[in-house]
């Protein structure tokens, strides 16, 4: 896929996540994959890592591999999707370079398989 074209589709993804996407933290840091068929148009109250899956699911979905990022952000832990140096992430109005968010601290990197390990980054 052509960098253009792969980055209108992460944008396509983010956008039609983020429109459904009400942040609510869950103390109890569940990561449940969003229900089966889903297409991005149901509501998702949820918090970092739940956008992440969503997104990830709709990649997939569109035939593209992805990996989740963990990292901190002043301090918190935050979790974004990464496709190609591209970060969709619900912090960010936009899909952006990974190269731009400097406030981001990169700790560990999933595999682009379910089950396949983490990676520690620095």
């Amino acid at each position: 896929m052509q960098s253009e074209e792969l980055r209108r589709v992460l944008l396509g993804v983010h956008r039609q996540v983020m429109r459904h996407f009400i942040f609510r933290s869950d103390r109890a840091e569940r990561w449940d994959m969003p229900p089966r068929g889903y297409d991005g148009s149901a509501v998702l109250r949820d918090d970092c890592d739940g956008f992440c899956l969503a997104c990830r699911t709709l990649l997939r979905r569109a035939g593209l591999r992805s990996r989740l990022v963990y990292c901190e952000i002043a301090r918190r832990g935050h979790l974004v999707v990464e496709v190609d140096g591209w970060i969709l992430d619900n912090l960010q109005k936009t899909v952006v370079p990974n190269t731009v968010l400097r406030d981001y601290r990169w700790l560990r990197i999933s595999g682009y398989e379910p089950g396949d390990p983490w990676r520690e980054i620095i």
